[in-house]
């Protein structure tokens, strides 16, 4: 390898859930190059808003490629940059099958090309649907030469749904920081205090999205129920995440008992403390959902998690030995689970310790890390 282009979707400096990943592939690549950082690069489709601060402040091997322009110019210019500083290796996230401005990746030298995909890329097709898309794949053969996933389930999408070869497809799990989230009785008292929650009350966390795939509406119903039906003032739902007014029209399926047990406490860059004094964790999407790195961040910090039965986000958990799975959308069953483990406290200790060491032993960093280097050190080019 002589060097390697890291190739994102988004713009800089998105975030949250970009910055981690963007830190890992960073070390992935310097893993790969020898410990040579002048070997490495960065690209975005827009630099407005400056550098990742996940990658060291001394890099600056910066381009701005967007995958998804077509104009002569700005392909050029791609291609120009790929040749002048001899990348040979593109390591991609979310690239699709084709775009027009592989080519000239391809043309300028690249012979290794690989796409890491966050999100499932496909759902599931029919056996003739499925030979079709294949077929697009192989009319494509500037593309990836590989694909990497998080989660058996998606890429089980991605061979049944979007027809990739199997032989193509890799998965690796998230890694967590396991430093940054643990748990710690000391720092226990900090979600009341920061989110004014009375200290009687024991926790229920969803951090996310709030679009109605991410199923917030499920956990308003579940939220509902258990008001209705619970006499013990010792349960409360907390929910970060939501910008602008994007709670409201949840807030609004609440009845008035409900309203006095949940709290929605926006977008936060707290999330390690709050986890730790938290009861459980809540993930119960209801449309399509990868492998969210909340879950194992919270599951890293001691708490038993809930999630949705769906393709991927279901690999999250071990069912009855760190969570639970439920049905995706069954909020009676989510409020049943809740007070199963409000009621038994013993049971909700024994969740929390296998959480963290499933962890601890499955999804590190470090892991995450080796993986992915192993991976695309042994891709080779199908073209």
């Amino acid at each position: 390898m002589k060097s390697i282009l890291i190739l994102l979707h988004c713009e800089s400096n998105t975030g949250y859930a970009i910055g981690p990943l963007e830190r890992t592939f960073y070390e992935m690549a310097l893993k790969l190059c020898g410990g040579d950082a002048s070997r490495i690069h960065f690209s975005y489709p827009s630099m407005k808003k400056g550098p990742s601060p996940t990658l060291p402040a001394d890099f600056k091997q910066y381009a701005v490629i967007d995958p998804n322009r077509v104009d002569a110019e700005h392909c050029k210019a791609a291609e120009q940059y790929i040749r002048d500083h001899q990348i040979d290796t593109i390591f991609g996230f979310d690239q699709p099958v084709f775009q027009p401005i592989y080519r000239c990746f391809r043309r300028a030298g690249v012979k290794r090309f690989i796409s890491y995909w966050g999100a499932p890329m496909s759902s599931m097709n029919n056996w003739a649907l499925r030979l079709v898309k294949r077929a697009g794949v192989m009319l494509h053969p500037e593309g990836p030469d590989h694909y990497i996933f998080e989660s058996r389930g998606m890429a089980e999408l991605a061979v049944k749904g979007r027809g990739i070869p199997s032989r193509r497809v890799s998965v690796v799990p998230l890694g967590v920081d396991c430093h940054r989230f643990r748990p710690d009785p000391a720092d226990s008292q900090y979600v009341y205090e920061s989110a004014g929650i009375p200290k009687q009350r024991r926790i229920f966390f969803y951090c996310g999205h709030m679009e109605p795939r991410k199923g917030v509406a499920v956990i308003m119903r579940a939220a509902n129920h258990l008001s209705r039906f619970r006499q013990v003032d010792d349960w409360h739902v907390l929910l970060c995440g939501n910008k602008g007014d994007e709670s409201v029209p949840y807030e609004k399926m609440l009845t008035d008992e409900a309203r006095a047990h949940v709290t929605f406490a926006g977008y936060r860059s707290d999330l390690d403390r709050l986890y730790r004094g938290c009861y459980a964790a809540l993930i119960m999407s209801t449309g399509w959902d990868s492998f969210p790195r909340s879950g194992m961040e919270v599951q890293a910090s001691g708490l038993p998690l809930f999630v949705s039965d769906l393709k991927g986000i279901n690999e999250s958990v071990r069912d009855g030995e760190t969570g639970l799975v439920l049905k995706a959308g069954d909020a009676e069953a989510l409020s049943g689970a809740m007070k199963r483990l409000l009621d038994d406290s013993e049971w909700r200790e024994q969740l929390s310790l296998q959480a963290r060491s499933r962890i601890e032993n499955e999804f590190t960093i470090s892991k995450q890390l080796s993986l992915l280097t192993d991976v695309v050190r042994g891709v080779v080019s199908f073209r």
